[in-house]
């Protein structure tokens, strides 16, 4: 049965792919590592090739559904997501296994970027506002269960289990949309081409407002994909168990919807760019606290738990104030492009940087990490003040 608009709790729970895909399997990492019996560089590919694979096939993705419509590439999306699942839970060599993640990454990225589209091209721009504020408490509250029952799930029954769940949620994800979400392209014949993709592309990376607030998104996106990385060594370290990982890190997603939600009240009186700055300084805070869960008389997975739940609340007060600071500052014509440009940034500063910090020893070395981490967090605040200072001088001219 078809409906006239595609359903938003169909079109957001496919949106939760990529995140659930990613929070489901961080708690079993060191299941898998022992499974395998490799190091924690290889092991990492788990994560990194996931997001990988989403940087660069949302950038294949979009140019194709406008070619074949958004809802076949978001049913097929699911189908990848899926099939990939139960594939890697056949215990199959690595690197057979790392292939399969792959798969699945490519298949979240059309779940990732196919619903805003389809959103907006429903309801309009207004319409589509109020209907993305599901969509994201569907992308903050996927992580919190995934994380909670993921660890409980790989400790009790093994992390293949973690996987076949995957393939389950894939299937879901197919059902619905493929029942409630029709075609929402009302015109077929405008067909994008290399020449105007090149100009667009070519028009954004001049924008340096836009290429500051992406900036800042990027970051903040990559904090959160790094920790999922490392911070499970950092709780084993403490003595925490994966379910008990899965619990405590579940606190960086509460935070983030608290975070959200005192975004989205206050963030038009207090003022964008302020409110980000904010949510930027809260971060800075959540890393000191991070390095204070190294002293022993207060090293403890409490205190880890509250430094995430610190970073979760700054990264809410930061992600769709710069999302629309960055897609606000160019021409209307170019914000689908722009859109998809920042998605493929986020995932892959999240990949390099969540490869860097175990490569150069984060998992075991704890300071390392978090000595990166604080670099970035000062160059995000002087990355968002640096692009509301351009966006004032632009408007000034104007």
């Amino acid at each position: 049965m078809q409906t006239k608009n595609p359903s938003v709790i169909a079109l957001s729970t496919a949106s939760a792919v990529s995140v659930t895909g990613l929070a489901f399997i961080s708690p079993v990492i060191l299941l898998i590592k022992d499974h395998y019996s490799v190091s924690s560089n290889e092991v990492q590919l788990t994560l990194t090739i996931y997001l990988v694979a989403i940087c660069f096939a949302q950038i294949f993705w979009g140019p194709l559904s406008d070619l074949i419509g958004r809802r076949i590439v978001l049913i097929v999306g699911a189908s990848l997501f899926s099939l990939g699942g139960i594939l890697a839970s056949l215990n199959l060599a690595f690197e057979v296994f790392i292939f399969f993640r792959f798969l699945q990454g490519i298949g979240a990225a059309a779940c990732l970027s196919m619903p805003r589209v389809m959103l907006t091209e429903s309801y309009g721009v207004k319409k589509a506002a109020a209907k993305m504020s599901t969509l994201l408490a569907f992308m903050a509250i996927f992580p919190i269960l995934s994380a909670a029952f993921g660890g409980y799930v790989g400790e009790n029954y093994g992390w293949e289990v973690n996987f076949l769940i995957l393939f389950v949620f894939g299937g879901v994800v197919f059902s619905l949309n493929h029942a409630y979400s029709p075609e929402t392209i009302k015109n077929n014949s405008k067909r994008l081409t290399l020449r105007t993709t090149f100009l667009d592309f070519r028009y954004l990376f001049g924008q340096t407002s836009f290429l500051c607030f992406a900036g800042v998104s990027s970051i903040q996106a990559a904090f959160f994909f790094s920790m999922a990385g490392f911070m499970p060594y950092q709780f084993e370290r403490l003595g925490a168990s994966p379910t008990e990982f899965g619990l405590w890190f579940s606190l960086t997603s509460i935070g983030y919807i608290i975070g959200n939600i005192v975004s989205n009240r206050y963030s038009s009186w207090l003022g964008l760019e302020r409110f980000s700055l904010l949510g930027c300084s809260w971060c800075l805070l959540s890393i000191a606290l991070m390095f204070l869960s190294e002293i022993p008389l207060i090293s403890t997975p409490l205190t880890l738990a509250s430094a995430c739940f610190m970073f979760g609340l700054g990264n809410g007060l930061i992600l769709a104030n710069v999302l629309v600071l960055a897609l606000s500052s160019v021409e209307q014509k170019c914000v689908a492009s722009a859109s998809g440009l920042l998605g493929a940034m986020q995932m892959l500063c999240g990949a390099i940087l969540g490869s860097l910090i175990v490569l150069l020893g984060g998992d075991k070395q704890f300071w390392l990490a978090l000595t990166i981490l604080l670099i970035l967090s000062i160059l995000s605040i002087l990355s968002c003040h640096r692009g509301g200072f351009h966006s004032k001088l632009l408007n000034s001219k104007n």
